[in-house]
């Protein structure tokens, strides 16, 4: 009897081993049948907004074998098309993110690159641009808000780049954006004209901005002093002789004061004049320009024919501390 017993048990542990390794078997050919070209290892995760969020779809190209870790690079793609979606003014624009994500790395919070492309974006305030693309080579997010609240959280800053394409639109509602600080140049010197402090801000105007790819120049106003001054603005032919700067500015007056004299222009006009040029140049070269946590620096300029009408690309460096918050206008 015992003997009996231990043959019934031999027989069903074969039995299970035999089926156990034939449904693995079936199941490794039919992965290396249906297996993309890709690493195995990662999988990449493309997200695309520009229709009414009710009717959106997600397109998710991954390995079978990585199925189950493509729910958070979804859910992650997701979160961030929408968070850029709601701060932007049109529902027309257009907001992709993709992402490359490790199954090894991911629950742990690392994915990257990560790429947000957009088109025809248009914020509250003005701030607007034909086409972006910025790319960070990792984040560390916050894994458990990601799940628990539906909310993208950096652990860590991540750094990296973006291109920005502006039209001279773009470019005057960017100078003139309310988070845009001016720079301060040297106070007038002027008798007559320091008796109006306010005069010596400069404000940049929105309008008459015009871009011209034949001679690489940007040409926009503003204003100082009581008097309205041109500013071109072309990439440095070359940076070594310039401090390192990669774009110069040239002031040039075009309407003086009505309230102040002839003597006084001629005294005041080359003087100010330096001030604007160097002062300007160093703003544009210099500045840093916040979104709540997000940080753009410029890096590089050129201009373009390309599109329907010229613009300007703007390459920055980006750093992110933190996205910003869900009721921040810009």
């Amino acid at each position: 009897m015992m003997k009996f017993f231990t043959m019934c048990l031999i027989f069903a542990s074969m039995h299970t081993l035999l089926y156990t390794c034939g449904g693995l078997q079936l199941s490794m050919v039919a992965s290396s049948r249906s297996a993309p070209s890709r690493p195995r290892n990662k999988q990449t995760t493309r997200i695309e907004r520009n229709i009414p969020f009710s009717t959106r779809s997600s397109s998710i190209a991954t390995g079978k074998k990585n199925k189950f870790s493509s729910v958070p690079s979804t859910l992650i793609s997701q979160l961030a098309c929408m968070a850029l979606k709601r701060r932007l003014k049109s529902q027309d624009s257009h907001v992709s993110c993709d992402l490359t994500t490790d199954p090894n790395t991911i629950l742990f919070g690392r994915i990257g690159p990560v790429t947000v492309k957009g088109r025809s974006w248009e914020s509250p305030l003005g701030l607007s641009c034909g086409a972006i693309e910025a790319t960070v080579a990792e984040c560390v997010l916050d894994m458990g808000k990601v799940f628990s609240k539906q909310k993208l959280v950096l652990k860590t800053p991540a750094e990296g780049r973006a291109m920005v394409a502006l039209s001279a639109t773009d470019f005057g509602n960017f100078i003139t954006h309310p988070l845009m600080k001016p720079p301060s140049p040297p106070q007038i010197t002027s008798t007559h004209a320091a008796d109006n402090n306010n005069k010596n801000i400069l404000v940049f105007l929105r309008k008459d901005v015009s871009i011209d790819p034949s001679s690489g120049q940007v040409t926009f106003y503003g204003t100082y002093g009581g008097s309205k001054w041109k500013f071109i603005l072309q990439r440095a032919i070359s940076n070594i002789n310039n401090g390192g700067k990669k774009a110069l500015i040239q002031a040039t007056l075009v309407e003086p004061s009505s309230s102040s004299s002839e003597e006084d222009r001629i005294q005041d006009t080359d003087a100010i004049k330096k001030g604007l040029t160097e002062t300007t140049s160093k703003f544009f070269n210099e500045m840093i320009f916040e979104l709540d946590g997000t940080f753009l620096s410029f890096d590089d300029m050129m201009l373009t024919e390309k599109g329907t009408k010229p613009s300007v690309m703007l390459s920055l460096r980006i750093k992110v501390k933190k996205f910003p918050s869900s009721g921040l206008q810009f």
